[in-house]
């Protein structure tokens, strides 16, 4: 291999045979492959050679992810703009807006709205050029954002603050995918085409957010804080999972962990929060840090059936309240084939126990199980986790054998 100079001062590499195999590329593969690059990298592609002076202008993807491009946000000129001005008008497949700024943001007064007043015509112009692919990690205060695409497919927005009536997806119809990792969002959401949704963020402490998405398959939402949001019917949602982190907001008012009679429900008596939407649901996963809360056992009330339930995974918080999480499931689910329970922590013997010392659990029958139901896995710190035995007391009351029942104790693993 070798250097040489070409007529125009160029620097060129060229194999022994005389080839330069990069040159022997068709332009089409060249930019898919500056694709990959940022687009500030892309655009200095331009002094290699003569050739290359004007691919970075039709590369199918912008990648901003440049501390210069946005310390002049309210500037009249910045990388990004000029970016945008000298490119051609040639479709996106990807897209990604990202700063490094976002590890500053600490509290609701760092969130910046002059930023989003200069990116906002940037997601515009991606919206126009028909990319189907969209990242946005920024600190960003958003009001009432409506995009309007025919191609966008998949939507992920990281570090930012939606706020105001809505999140409305409605114009985006084949959007399929929407992620949102650390936002905060205290607006309702709205989209018929999505398949997929993926949060983890807080939520409004005042008012709970409004999700319709109909046409789900998977949901995952993890609320680091704030009020739970309303999960509308999916009738066809197959994955669900539901974190209730340390920060969610939905405490019984009484402190009591019995939900009967309860007034910290008065505000949603009702409504049903979550299960009812998740009724048709093939593999789920309920899991709250602080038994305390007390969302899942007051939907129970509403009865739902989860007639399609097979792969079940639930927490401490089922045994609570005389068992009664674990015990509806285990009526209502009539072909569920694996059940996890996972014991995170102990609960008072109180729980279980009356103040004889006699267990709450007392079933009036022996009740069958679903014949489908292959294992049931309890997953714990230690076998002499005081939970445990109530637990098989309760799976032997339902036709549960020993054989099918599997503790999985951190003890025994180290």
């Amino acid at each position: 291999m070798s250097e040489r100079v070409d007529d125009e001062g160029n620097m060129e590499t060229a194999v022994a045979g005389g080839e330069d195999y990069i040159d022997a590329l068709p332009d089409e593969l060249l930019q898919y492959i500056m694709s990959f690059l940022l687009s500030r990298d892309a655009v200095r592609t331009c002094v290699l050679a003569k050739r290359w002076r004007t691919l970075w202008k039709s590369v199918p993807a912008l990648r901003i992810d440049d501390p210069e491009s946005y310390g002049g946000a309210t500037g009249s000129s910045t990388f990004v703009d000029e970016l945008i001005r000298f490119r051609d008008p040639t479709p996106l497949n990807v897209c990604v807006i990202s700063s490094n700024c976002k590890e500053m943001v600490d509290d609701d007064t760092d969130w910046d709205e002059e930023a989003f007043e200069h990116v906002a015509p940037w997601i515009q112009y991606v919206l126009s050029r028909e990319v189907q692919d969209l990242t946005v990690d920024f600190p960003l205060r958003v009001t009432n954002i409506t995009p309007i695409s025919s191609h966008l497919k998949r939507l992920e927005f990281y570090n930012m603050r939606f706020e105001g009536s809505s999140l409305d997806f409605s114009s985006c119809q084949l959007l399929e995918v929407l992620k949102m990792d650390l936002c905060d969002i205290f607006a309702d959401i709205f989209c018929l085409s999505l398949k997929h949704l993926d949060i983890g963020s807080g939520f409004d402490w005042d008012n709970r957010t409004y999700i319709l998405a109909p046409n789900l398959a998977g949901l995952r939402i993890s609320v680091n804080s704030g009020l739970t949001p309303f999960i509308n019917t999916m009738p066809s949602l197959v994955s669900a999972s539901v974190t209730l982190g340390e920060g969610c907001a939905d405490y019984c008012g009484c402190g009591n962990l019995s939900c009967e009679g309860c007034p910290g429900e008065a505000g949603d008596v009702d409504l049903s929060i979550v299960l009812e939407g998740f009724s048709g649901v093939t593999n789920l996963e309920l899991v709250i840090y602080d038994p305390a809360l007390f969302i899942f056992r007051k939907d129970l009330k509403w009865c739902p059936m989860f007639s399609k339930l097979k792969t079940l995974l639930l927490n401490e918080w089922c045994l609570v309240d005389r068992f009664k999480g674990l015990v509806y499931f285990l009526q209502h689910s009539p072909i569920l084939e694996k059940l996890t329970i996972e014991l995170q922590f102990q609960l008072h013997q109180k729980e279980f126990l009356t103040e004889n010392g006699e267990s709450y659990y007392k079933p009036r029958e022996h009740l069958l199980l679903s014949k489908h139901l292959k294992v049931v896995t309890i997953s714990c710190e230690t076998r002499e986790d005081v939970q445990i035995p109530h637990i098989l007391k309760i799976l032997g009351a339902h036709g549960v054998p020993s054989g099918k029942i599997v503790i999985q104790s951190e003890d025994e693993e180290d």
